[in-house]
């Protein structure tokens, strides 16, 4: 009594201990917490702080000049000269802001590139664990039964009715079945700490258990509208298209700095007559103005004309690359969802029920002595495989929607929910 007892209060402490989370609430925690997607959100902070820096305007110069005679003793007089000058430029501010303002849409995007994988790469790790959890209960299950067929085989051996043999394979089988169901829980353990990972705390990580299956029936519509809502909705190929404004801005820019520039200068300078002897010579005050016009020389090279025009077409050309790029992961992944969907029909639920069923009547068989234990642990393993087919076929149909809305670049949203709880 009192170990049943201490069994029910070790239960029930792991179970209070588990952190049972859902779909939902883990993917609230990872776009709210995680470390890295929250350094990614900076970047717009960065190209928006770009934007603003690219308004100024050219600082203008002031410039102080004092100038006296080398012999102060002889009193010769002396002059003080200050200016103010600025350059002025066409079309450089204006083009340096429209650069800017590409670059920040573009980083834009690519932050929603992020987050498109970002989601896509955090939903598979919580199905991985979710079939972690599944397979975890197949090797609980396998170890229950042969524990069984183990500690019956003993008491048989006990009474003479098998053989030591038989009694030893069982209890083998059983071992085995142990190690198997240890296995089972380290993978549930370490596919919950990187859930701890995607949520930003790994703060008794391992102890976190997903709540959902692994169960999946999303309506499949003709490839071509997967390839239309890709082209709307896909970050990058937006990524690609803002590459090509700001190669076009650029150009702009820099034809903007190869204008004419003017340089406007104002200035006036004091003289203080010689007082060496009188009459004194006279104090007077010069002001002056002037405008001076670089000699952009350099613009006969064509050069950098030429690398400017290049750099546009070679945008284009990377915009219409990314464009067959997106197509063909569409196709790819609808490719890979449809396999899925067919192999989920080769094994089905009621397969894996009919199974149990004769393994249950194998074991009655084999306790029996109708059969040898060689004929029941192969059956048994039999189960164990048409189980673990069961649900990596589950897992990899749910696997390749998650990565078909991946490549249509919408988020992780199902019909209902992403994950069916």
């Amino acid at each position: 009594m009192k170990n049943i007892l201490t069994a029910i209060l070790a239960i029930a402490a792991t179970v209070a201990q588990a952190q049972q989370i859902s779909y939902g609430e883990y993917m609230e925690k990872v776009l709210t917490n995680n470390i890295a997607l929250t350094a990614q959100r900076l970047n717009i902070e960065i190209a928006t702080a770009n934007v603003k820096a690219s308004k100024i305007h050219n600082n203008p110069t002031l410039g102080i000049t004092y100038s006296s005679n080398e012999n102060w003793d002889k009193k010769l007089g002396y002059a003080i000269e200050g200016e103010l000058s600025r350059t002025f430029t066409f079309g450089v501010r204006s083009g340096r802001i429209a650069v800017a303002k590409q670059e920040q849409r573009e980083t834009t995007a690519l932050f929603e590139e992020y987050m498109r994988n970002f989601r896509a790469d955090a939903t598979i790790a919580y199905l991985e664990h979710l079939k972690a959890i599944a397979k975890q209960q197949i090797a609980a299950d396998d170890e229950k039964d042969l524990s069984g067929v183990a500690h019956n085989d003993s008491v048989r051996y006990a009474k003479g009715d098998i053989a030591k043999a038989d009694w030893l394979d069982s209890r083998m089988a059983a071992g085995l079945a142990r190690n198997n169901r240890l296995a089972a829980d380290a993978a549930v353990r370490s596919t919950a700490i990187r859930l701890g990972y995607y949520m930003g705390n790994l703060d008794n990580a391992e102890e976190i258990r997903g709540a959902g299956t692994l169960e999946t029936e999303e309506p499949l519509y003709p490839v071509d509208t997967y390839i239309e809502r890709a082209t709307a909705n896909r970050a990058d190929l937006q990524a690609a298209l803002c590459r090509v404004d700001i190669a076009e801005a650029a150009r702009k820019f820099n034809a903007a700095q190869r204008r004419t520039d003017i340089d406007i200068k104002v200035g006036a300078t004091y003289n203080r007559g010689a007082r060496a002897e009188e009459p004194f010579d006279p104090s007077f005050t010069t002001v002056k103005a002037g405008i001076a016009v670089p000699l952009k020389l350099s613009n006969l090279n064509k050069g950098a004309r030429t690398a400017d025009r290049l750099r546009v077409q070679q945008a284009l050309q990377e915009a219409e690359n990314a464009t067959l790029v997106v197509q063909s992961e569409v196709k790819e992944a609808y490719n890979e969802y449809l396999y899925a969907i067919m192999q989920t029909k080769t094994f089905t639920q009621q397969m894996v029920k009919e199974m149990s069923e004769i393994v249950a009547n194998k074991r009655k068989a084999y306790e029996m002595g109708e059969i040898s234990f060689l004929d029941y642990i192969s059956i048994e393993r039999r189960q164990n495989e048409m189980s673990d087919s069961y649900i990596e076929s589950l897992f990899n149909k749910a696997v390749s929607w998650v990565e078909l809305q991946r490549a249509t670049g919408c988020g992780m949203e199902f019909s209902t929910k992403p994950i069916n709880e």
